[in-house]
């Protein structure tokens, strides 16, 4: 049986540190209590929303109004170069634990903080890789139903899929099928990517705040070349370290952040007609 708390704050739960408090909270350990959260908010017919690192979301001010699910449900098995594992898992652990093993294919994720189920909706990518190069099959629970989708199904694109441009569908479990790879040669690999990120990502951040644009340069790159490092808005920042990244550096709320961003996409569609995207998924009610 789920435990089940009420008006709970949300900022704890994102690496922003920002949020106003949710209806309803429950924390899962287990699948099968991932998808009694599910069933009890589609009996009762309101929203829900999935957190699992909390490492690339932006929660309003004004919170959540309905049922947040923290996922944690973290059972995984490996066998040979196939991978089952439970969506709440900790993508980077995952990672380091297949690198152990001299597999390749999730190497790449060593470095990336948050769940397999984030990763998966999101498109994780690092170091030329993306999840969709190595992801078999996901488990879902799809509008009350459990269903398998293929890789094919989920419409992969630049950090995106089918799961995160549709309401109502959640990743239960993944398949991946990986290849063998060099340990020694992986393992430099990650260590100089987990170095790299160390540096930029420093502070309360959601990593890279915007997609990269079409084209050879950057979202940092453009941003950079205003000369928008350190600009703030409120207590939010654009990092000094890395211009697509966001810090929250002096109790920033949302708003803070969102005005940081618009100011940003404003900035660069007037000067180098490049429309920003964000990476950063947005929860709860924003002007």
């Amino acid at each position: 049986m789920i435990e089940m708390q009420e008006q709970v704050n949300m900022a704890k739960y994102s690496t922003l540190s920002v949020g106003g408090n949710a209806d309803f909270l429950t924390t899962v350990s287990k699948l099968t209590d991932l998808v009694a959260g599910l069933k009890w908010a589609h009996d009762k017919n309101i929203p829900f929303v999935i957190i699992g690192g909390g490492s690339n979301i932006l929660i309003s001010d004004e919170g959540f109004r309905g049922l947040v699910i923290i996922n944690r449900a973290s059972e995984y098995k490996i066998e040979g170069a196939k991978v089952t594992v439970d969506s709440g898992y900790n993508f980077g652990k995952l990672a380091t634990e297949t690198i152990e093993l001299g597999l390749a294919g999730l190497h790449f994720g060593a470095g990336i903080p948050g769940s397999i189920g984030g990763a998966i909706a999101g498109n994780a990518g690092a170091l030329g890789w993306d999840i969709a190069k190595t992801l078999k099959s996901v488990r879902v629970w799809d509008d009350g139903e459990e269903r398998t989708f293929s890789n094919a199904d989920l419409d992969f694109g630049y950090r995106t899929s089918k799961i995160k441009s549709k309401d109502g569908i959640v990743i239960l479990s993944a398949e991946f099928e990986l290849t063998v790879g060099n340990k020694d040669e992986l393992t430099k690999l990650i260590l100089d990517d987990r170095k790299r990120r160390v540096q930029s990502y420093l502070g309360r951040t959601c990593g890279s705040y915007f997609r990269n644009p079409q084209g050879d340069e950057t979202a940092g790159e453009l941003i950079d070349r205003l000369g928008l490092k350190g600009h703030r808005i409120g207590g939010a920042e654009i990092s000094p370290l890395h211009a697509n990244v966001i810090r929250n550096i002096d109790n920033a709320t949302a708003n803070d952040i969102v005005s940081l961003e618009k100011f940003v996409t404003s900035k660069v569609e007037e000067k180098y007609n490049v429309q920003l995207i964000p990476e950063v998924v947005k929860i709860g009610n924003f002007s």
